[in-house]
């Protein structure tokens, strides 16, 4: 199974992806959802195919395809000339585990709210399964 993203930020004004990614990291994963290699992709691969869209640097893409790296979003693998990038999971499965991470942090957020002397031990408890049951849901599912 691979390690969860480590993912920060939120952006809640943002479209689909972008709402967790930058710019830049959402294009760059958009494309390696949209083409899948099971080898992976080389930072020459996506900056050939980003430069023909818009003016970029090879460099930022690859320092972008190393923080995507970092975070557990891409795995890096390596051939005999160049590492190669391959997500750490699908689209869908990507999109299913940030919904759950924030409904999560909603709930602990509600769950701590809750914890007066006027709440019910039955409240809590119920509580506290419906968090358990997201945090099985959202594990990754592996693989692009």
């Amino acid at each position: 199974m691979p390690q969860e993203p480590f993912l920060r930020t939120f952006r809640p004004d943002r479209q689909g992806i972008r709402k967790i990614l930058g710019d830049l990291e959402a294009e760059i994963m958009e494309y390696l959802w949209s083409h899948p290699h099971t080898l992976g992709v080389t930072v020459r691969e996506v900056y050939e195919a980003l430069s023909a869209q818009r003016h970029i640097a090879y460099t930022t893409v690859m320092s972008t395809m190393t923080r995507l790296a970092k975070k557990d979003v891409l795995r890096v693998t390596t051939d005999q000339t160049a590492y190669r990038y391959v997500p750490t999971m699908s689209a869908d499965a990507f999109l299913s585990y940030v919904a759950g991470r924030k409904m999560e942090e909603v709930l602990l957020h509600f769950s701590d709210a809750l914890k007066g002397p006027e709440t019910s031990l039955d409240t809590l408890e119920r509580a506290r399964r419906l968090l358990e049951e997201i945090s099985k849901h959202r594990k990754p599912e592996g693989g692009a």
